[in-house]
């Protein structure tokens, strides 16, 4: 049974998978970071984060409330479209179905990373009936 999306155990599954992909720990030895995943048209479902050091994700679960160097939201369907590589990251960005806030210039710096970042969180089963 696939986890819920936006699940604690959802979220542990992409902080495995992270941590496990070659490109990833290649481009990232150096990077720190924590950043915030929500839902914009379902505020009742709580927020999850992961917290990289390293490039080696060591926290994946509830938004705890520690400062985030990235935030990024989108409505459920925008999810989906995401997460399934109907709609690129970039494409998502710059036509504003995924919001971001965070410094634009890291997250241009490692643009290749963050592609294969929504392609991991496309790689985990998930249920998206929350």
């Amino acid at each position: 049974m696939a986890p819920k999306f936006m699940s604690r155990e959802w979220i542990r599954l992409v902080g495995i998978q992270w941590n496990t992909h070659p490109e990833i720990q290649r481009d990232l030895q150096r990077f720190d970071a924590t950043w915030e995943y929500y839902i914009s048209d379902r505020p009742d479902i709580p927020r999850v984060m992961m917290f990289c050091k390293g490039g080696k994700v060591i926290f994946s679960g509830p938004s705890d409330g520690r400062a985030r160097d990235f935030i990024m939201g989108a409505t459920l369907d925008n999810w989906k479209k995401i997460l399934r590589g109907e709609i690129k990251g970039k494409a998502a960005l710059l036509t504003r179905k995924l919001t971001f806030q965070g410094s634009l210039m890291t997250a241009l710096k490692y643009s290749k990373p963050f592609e294969i970042h929504l392609n991991i969180l496309g790689e985990i089963p998930v249920d998206f009936e929350i």
